[in-house]
């Protein structure tokens, strides 16, 4: 077997995938008829399983290191200097890999559907803000992918990362602070164990059994390209009151 062909299972979870085996889980089903969904799966988890919302939070994280890094790479664009594009370029890619095409995809298959009659409204606009996420993912890429020495594609890569950031800095707030604890009050716990292993065996279909290690492997080096490697970095000179 080539390394293609044996990498080939893993691509087959898509934002599609997810989506589909998500409706017949939790569109319009009740406790039992979840529970009846997901009975291929033991609900005997192991302490390394983490809960559904302690899963999606940490995927948060590394969206967040993500968003630093367009922070840094505008900030060095204001300052008149050009940042390494194949950083930025990485960090869109990380995005639409895992943040846009799994991670949201978990979000809108599994999470979106058990708390949308307590959260219409907020869930529509994160369903909005997804679509649009996407939309400047792809034109982060292409004005990546310009010619940094203009100062037209400067300005629109700087638009598009400082419109993402902004974005999605409330975005997962709202969603760590509303949407995941709803899921954990109004989903009982039996299937939340069961959903914490569904996440947990679509992660390794598309990652292998080192997802988190993988994907902050990549934000590391994106993160030494742009300068912003060590957490002190971020750490303010000591501040004198009188």
């Amino acid at each position: 077997m080539t390394e293609a062909a044996a990498e080939a299972p893993r691509r087959l979870v898509n934002r599609r995938t997810l989506l589909a085996g998500g409706a017949g889980l939790v569109v319009g089903a009740g406790v039992t008829e979840a529970a009846k969904a997901l009975a291929s799966s033991s609900s005997n988890l192991g302490p390394a399983v983490p809960s559904p919302g302690e899963d999606l939070m940490t995927e948060h994280g590394v969206l967040k290191r993500l968003l630093l890094a367009y922070q840094e790479a505008s900030a060095q664009l204001a300052a008149g200097r050009i940042p390494p594009a194949e950083a930025i370029s990485d960090a869109a890619q990380v995005i639409a890999d895992f943040v846009e095409g799994f991670h949201e995809g978990l979000e809108e298959a599994y999470v979106f559907p058990r708390v949308r009659d307590r959260q219409a409204r907020l869930v529509q606009t994160l369903l909005v803000q997804h679509d649009r996420g996407r939309h400047l993912t792809t034109a982060i890429s292409a004005a990546a992918a310009g010619d940094l020495a203009k100062p037209a594609t400067r300005a629109a890569l700087r638009r598009y990362m400082d419109l993402f950031v902004r974005m999605y800095a409330p975005h997962e707030a709202w969603e760590d602070t509303v949407i995941f604890p709803a899921l954990r009050n109004l989903t009982p716990q039996r299937i939340l164990n069961e959903l914490a292993e569904r996440f947990a065996d679509l992660q390794n279909q598309q990652y292998g059994d080192a997802a988190l290690a993988q994907m902050l492997g990549r934000v590391q080096g994106i993160e030494q390209q742009l300068g912003i490697g060590d957490l002190a970095t971020f750490t303010p000179p000591e501040v004198y009151t009188s």
